[in-house]
């Protein structure tokens, strides 16, 4: 190759590399220079498409460069919406939470509250897991009917929680009857009296007293199964399991008969108590 066909070469590729230059410099993004009305519109194009990363972005962009906007609450509540149509509900949860807590003005505040709750409801997994999010959804729920008191969805709210609850007691009822199983008679106790104080109207309520009674008369304890059973009778007045609980009180009022011919026989005779006795099987 002669010198004069080198620079020539060389010339070549310095015209293109200035024409690139030229060219990239044209193509400046366009979108840099829209305004807030015109990114939430963009934002909501993508919304109505179902394309939610890319509307995520634009809203973002929204709440981010023009957070003092009439567009802002907007945009944080499409954010939000996108991530829960998603399924992302932990993300959701978060951007629902931000509204709610730093937008208190809008009037997106009564639903995105009632959409946070909803997004830790999905979260919400089998009774037999960790119930963190059940919890928090609780809490969420009753915090809506609390504060919109008047709101159409209160109803809905006020079901889900009594759905939750039902629930959370049951993750409670069934730890009683595991411990009943394995014969840890106090640790059943205090499971079943979780459901009877803070589940009490769940369908769970019932069966807990019954079980109470149970655990408390295989700790001997007949004076606290006995209350048991009263406050069984003035509770369930109507309960179709009143049978069961008669039998039981039957049961506890032979053995409080043993324990007073025990007594009438004199110091020399075996004595029966109506206090624990010890044991693995009365844990």
């Amino acid at each position: 190759m002669t010198q004069r066909e080198v620079l020539f070469f060389k010339m070549a590729g310095i015209f293109l590399l200035i024409s690139l230059i030229i060219i990239g410099c044209g193509r400046r993004d366009v979108t840099l220079d829209l305004s807030a009305s015109e990114r939430f519109e963009r934002g909501m194009e993508f919304y109505d498409d179902g394309s939610y990363s890319r509307a995520v972005n634009e809203f973002r962009v929204v709440t981010r460069q023009f957070s003092g906007s009439e567009y802002a609450d907007d945009a944080q509540y499409y954010m939000a919406m996108s991530y829960y149509n998603r399924g992302e509900y932990v993300l959701a949860a978060n951007e629902f939470e931000t509204l709610v807590n730093t937008m208190s003005g809008s009037p997106l505040v009564a639903d995105a509250q009632y959409k946070l709750a909803m997004s830790y409801y999905q979260l919400s997994p089998r009774y037999d897991l960790d119930q963190e999010y059940t919890y928090k959804a609780i809490d969420e729920f009753q915090a809506f009917v609390d504060f919109f008191p008047t709101n159409e969805l209160v109803p809905d709210a006020e079901e889900r929680i009594q759905e939750l609850n039902k629930k959370l007691a049951r993750k409670q009822y069934e730890n009683a009857t595991l411990y009943m199983r394995m014969r840890y008679y106090r640790a059943a106790t205090r499971y079943y009296e979780i459901v009877i104080q803070q589940y009490h109207d769940t369908e769970y309520a019932e069966s807990a007293h019954i079980g109470k009674v149970e655990a408390l008369m295989a700790r001997e304890l007949y004076d606290e199964a006995n209350e048991t059973i009263q406050q069984f009778h003035r509770r369930f007045p109507d309960s179709d399991k009143r049978s069961r609980i008669e039998t039981l009180e039957r049961r506890i009022a032979a053995e409080l008969e043993k324990v007073d011919e025990d007594s009438d026989n004199g110091p020399d005779s075996p004595q029966t108590t109506t206090g624990e006795s010890s044991g693995a099987g009365k844990l």
